[in-house]
């Protein structure tokens, strides 16, 4: 069963070799992002820090956060709300495998490629250009990746669960859209959770977009302790078991439901 597992993995990273001329786009387009959030901060802090936060780490969360947004596997939305309306849905649901597996595998192959092919040429290519700092600790580095997995998982489970919902209404898009908001606000990608507010801080605690931006960076950059490291690490997991339970409860119903366009 792996081996089918593994076969939709590689079929999904080859299939986005056919887009190679897109590589060189999304580098320019991350490194844009980065650029004006960097010059932003510049401008907003000068040589001077803001609650312990220079320039120089400012760049390394910019760099780190934006790094982290190209691994999310939400874009699981958009997989089953196209075959929804196209009717292809049918042949997936009649494999011998795990339909949820399967998006998570397809989406893997999705996010090696990424990691290959955008991640790592945007990071050195903005290390040459602006500098950034690396961990000098081993058990940041262990906690740094912990946390990239929690967050892959997140975003994954964030997805198909409104993916799920498509089953009801056949689109997503008010949601899709309402969701991307509370993303770009609470996973710190808009402004980093050390500045917000002590009610917006507690509102962002209360929600598991932190950890797909925000969470991960500030452990990159040592910004937490190893007790704060391990309360995270516990939480994450916590909203991982939430999700998973609250997939695997819509999927029962919604798979009762299904209504298909086009075929």
């Amino acid at each position: 069963m792996m081996r089918a597992y593994y076969a939709i993995t590689c079929k999904a990273f080859f299939r986005n070799t056919a887009y190679r001329s897109e590589v060189w786009l999304r580098i320019f387009g991350n490194i844009s992002i980065v650029f004006i959030q960097i010059s932003i901060w510049r401008a907003l802090l000068g040589t001077g820090s803001l609650n312990g936060i220079n320039i120089e780490a400012m760049i390394t969360y910019s760099l780190i956060n934006a790094s982290v947004s190209m691994m999310l596997m939400n874009k699981v939305i958009y997989v089953v709300d196209d075959k929804l309306k196209t009717g292809n849905i049918i042949s997936d649901l009649l494999k011998p495998i795990s339909y949820p597996l399967l998006l998570f595998y397809d989406e893997l192959g999705n996010v090696v490629f990424q990691i290959m092919f955008t991640v790592v040429p945007t990071i050195f290519i903005a290390w040459l250009i602006f500098g950034f700092s690396f961990p000098t600790e081993p058990y940041t580095i262990v906690a740094f990746v912990i946390s990239l997995l929690i967050a892959l998982a997140i975003s994954f489970l964030l997805g198909y669960l409104i993916a799920l919902v498509s089953f009801w209404f056949l689109t997503t898009f008010a949601l899709d859209w309402m969701v991307a908001a509370l993303i770009t606000v609470f996973s710190g990608s808009f402004l980093p959770l050390w500045f917000f507010s002590a009610e917006w801080r507690f509102i962002a605690d209360m929600l598991p977009f932190q950890f797909l931006g925000f969470v991960p960076a500030a452990i990159y950059m040592g910004k937490m302790d190893a007790s704060e490291i391990l309360w995270m690490i516990m939480k994450g997991s916590v909203w991982i078991l939430i999700l998973w339970l609250a997939t695997q409860l819509l999927w029962s119903r919604a798979i009762k439901r299904l209504v298909v366009q086009g075929g």
